[in-house]
């Protein structure tokens, strides 16, 4: 019981302290930051501790819109279809998430500095949903997910509506016993709707 309020507080304290930073640029972000946008990534799952799968491709599609040059709000829903678990055999993992993704500011100093204008890292954090065919999580007692999901990236923009989105993130897996899943992937982002 400790262990998740732990990581309640954490989830909380994270998102609070993503407001709290971008509470300046965001009061300060001019209407032309918002726009709509759609993006695929291909990638690789890694779980962790926890569970009984093994490292597999993974396929996600999003969708999302951007609130000010600093905040966007996204929804993803991702797929591993031949994740193969310790117990023999294999099963398909699919999952759902929705997330808050914080541009990192600072970036703008160091742009000015070394004229890295087409990098945009980022940070996201949210809550996440998967399943598998099979009792594959929380030590084998489990076929569904819950809990937060983190990540860090960057964009690299290849024109004002196309990006290159690369990305590493982690998911608790807040059952019992708590497990992990990890993944990185590489993607393409469009975007439009934006104000001319």
């Amino acid at each position: 019981m400790r262990a998740r309020k732990a990581i309640a507080f954490a989830f909380v304290a994270g998102w609070a302290f993503c407001a709290a930073s971008g509470a300046d640029a965001f009061s300060e972000a001019d209407a032309d930051g918002t726009c709509w946008y759609v993006g695929a990534s291909g990638g690789i799952l890694l779980p962790g501790s926890g569970n009984s799968l093994r490292r597999a491709a993974e396929v996600s599609v999003r969708g999302g819109y951007c609130i000010s040059d600093y905040l966007a709000v996204e929804a993803e829903g991702m797929c591993a279809p031949s994740v193969v678990s310790d117990m023999g055999g294999g099963t398909t993992l699919s999952g759902v998430a929705a997330q808050g993704l914080f541009h990192c500011s600072g970036w703008e100093t160091f742009d000015r500095l070394f004229g890295c204008e087409r990098l945009d890292p980022f940070v996201t954090l949210g809550g996440a949903a998967r399943f598998a065919g099979r009792h594959v999580f929380a030590d084998g007692t489990h076929r569904t997910a819950f809990g937060p999901i983190f990540g860090l990236g960057t964009f690299y923009h290849l024109t004002d509506a196309l990006s290159l989105r690369l990305e590493a993130r982690a998911q608790l897996c807040a059952d019992t016993p708590c497990g992990m899943l990890y993944g990185m992937a590489a993607g393409l982002q469009y975007s439009f709707g934006g104000v001319e």
